[in-house]
């Protein structure tokens, strides 16, 4: 009797830590659920602050908790798209200045998180506000993944754009969903 309570206990206690160890680490994609659909036809998910983004119409699309910082989460197999809304106290970049100074936070960031990081490009944007692009390779939940994260300053604001997606697939997926996404951000209302 005593053991089959013993293994519920510790199967909860592994499920517990194992969500709590993901906590803050950005969005944990399970590295075996599938090829994403590469539907390109955008849903527009309007954001509560202001502004939009159109993700793709057949995908899983969760709102993010009220007051929190991920605003919207698409997912469909091994594919998500997750914005996350940073309130900013410190000047924002406006400058090309400002903008390389940041890139150069934004890789040394990325890579201390995820030493097998490895960044393609590293892009300084003006549209639709200024902003950074990050796209390479990554570990996420233990899978290699292609990673596109793009990083919007505006309205006292960090905006950033996930797009990630599985390896086998990098150049379809990036093509035909994360262009399409990113390109789709307002970050007014229209």
């Amino acid at each position: 009797m005593m053991r089959p309570v013993r293994r519920v206990l510790l199967t909860s206690a592994l499920l517990l830590a194992t969500a709590v160890a993901g906590c803050g680490e950005g969005p944990a994609v399970s590295p075996s659920v599938g090829r994403p659909a590469l539907d390109p036809s955008g849903e527009p998910f309007a954001f509560p602050a202001g502004g939009s983004i159109d993700l793709p119409a057949s995908w899983d699309i969760t709102a993010g908790p009220d007051g929190g910082p991920e605003v919207v989460r698409a997912t469909s197999g091994q594919g998500a798209i997750v914005v996350w809304r940073y309130p900013r106290t410190e000047p924002l970049p406006t400058t090309k200045k400002d903008l390389v100074n940041t890139r150069r936070s934004l890789k040394a960031a990325a890579t201390t998180r995820d030493p097998e990081l490895k960044l393609t490009a590293a892009l300084l944007r003006r549209v639709p506000e200024p902003a950074v692009e990050l796209a390479g390779t990554g570990t996420m939940a233990g899978a290699k993944r292609s990673i596109r994260s793009l990083h919007v300053y505006a309205d006292g604001h960090e905006t950033v754009v996930e797009c990630i997606g599985p390896l086998a697939d990098a150049a379809q997926f990036n093509e035909t969903i994360c262009t399409p996404v990113i390109d789709s951000l307002s970050m007014t209302n229209a």
